[in-house]
């Protein structure tokens, strides 16, 4: 490495690291600019382009960066076209300057000027030996012409730009995640919606007395853009002449596969839906249920009056899912909320979700 000409590259345990990062980067940001300029087109490219910059293009400049000893000075290079020569001669000092991770060497110039070399470069908390070769390389190389200081200094805009750039990156990706998309590999959506007359019917004959389906408000939907599937139980009891007549009491159940129109994704769609859904009028309430889909809420329907009557409306992928329940009596409210909430994590057990 001492010899003029030879390249002092990036050292070994900086490259073990760099190169995963790379590769992690380029899968990361590759899948957020193809789904996030799909979902939202140009206004996207700036932060694409930041998320780039930041986790292929930082680690490609440290995986990139050379330093070569030349004849009669030093010449640095880190990708794309940043290259600087330096004569020998016009270097005044070399010091080490130390990031958040990284530490290299610095050529403080006899004319006050600062040229920060691309390599050699090593994890500053970990001792290095190929680090420690290419510096005495560059040191010997200098001597001559040179004093060398091999005191870490700390480079405070590195220390703070990498952490917040970083940051800035993966903030990005979280707030519109390619692992959220309807579009990613993994991502489980319902193709069909199960009869819901069927798959409520046994528990409304056993929480309502007399339950019957009302075929009116009953019906099974299965249309280009959306499946809706719903299905009433009323409870009913006889009259003293022998009529049925129709009592409070009612289980009603709506189910909703969305299959997105035009730019927007049919989980986008299930998700507007929702939020519909989920509008409550003044002088009702809404408490949000934990552990159930990818978002649910509790609904008081009417509250202050004689009834206990109660929704659990759901989002879960491209599947909504709406549980009204109302009892006579307003005592029965904690229960009526809670057997909705069961009814609900039922139905979305009877769905079956594939992978895309």
């Amino acid at each position: 490495m001492s010899e003029a000409g030879k390249p002092l590259g990036v050292c070994r345990a900086v490259r073990r690291v760099a190169w995963p990062a790379v590769f992690a980067g380029a899968v990361v940001s590759g899948l957020y600019a193809v789904m996030g300029l799909m979902g939202h087109g140009t206004p996207l490219l700036l932060p694409v382009a930041l998320v780039v910059l930041v986790l292929v293009g930082r680690p490609l400049a440290v995986l990139g960066g050379r330093t070569r000893l030349t004849g009669d000075g030093i010449v640095t290079r880190r990708p794309p076209l940043w290259r600087v020569a330096v004569p020998g001669s016009c270097v005044g000092l070399v010091t080490v300057r130390r990031g958040l991770l990284l530490e290299w060497p610095v050529l403080c110039l006899r004319d006050g000027r600062l040229v920060e070399l691309a390599a050699p470069a090593r994890f500053w908390f970990r001792a290095d030996p190929e680090f420690d070769r290419a510096l005495d390389a560059l040191c010997a190389h200098v001597r001559a012409h040179a004093g060398v200081v091999t005191r870490p200094q700390w480079s405070v805009p590195r220390l703070a730009a990498g952490p917040l750039l970083t940051v800035a990156a993966v903030v990005l990706v979280l707030i519109d995640p390619p692992w959220a998309s309807d579009a990613w590999p993994l991502r489980r959506h319902a193709r069909h919606l199960p009869d819901a007359c069927r798959m409520f019917d046994a528990q409304a004959r056993v929480l309502l007395p007399g339950a019957t389906v009302d075929r009116m408000l009953s019906r099974s939907d299965d249309l280009p853009h959306v499946a809706r599937h719903t299905c009433q139980w009323n409870s009913t009891r006889l009259a003293a002449d022998g009529t049925t007549l129709v009592d409070f009491g009612r289980l009603s159940v709506v189910l909703e596969l969305e299959h997105g129109v035009g730019p927007v994704s049919d989980a986008e769609e299930a998700h507007r839906d929702f939020v519909r859904e989920t509008r409550i009028d003044a002088g009702q309430s809404e408490t949000r249920i934990p552990h159930l889909g990818d978002e649910a809420e509790l609904i008081d329907m009417r509250p202050g009056s004689d009834l206990a009557w109660v929704a659990v409306a759901v989002h879960r992928a491209n599947i909504e899912e709406k549980i009204e329940l109302m009892y006579r009596e307003r005592s029965r409210e904690r229960e009526a909320a809670r057997t909705a909430e069961s009814l609900a994590r039922l139905g979305l057990s009877e769905i079956h979700f594939h992978r895309t």
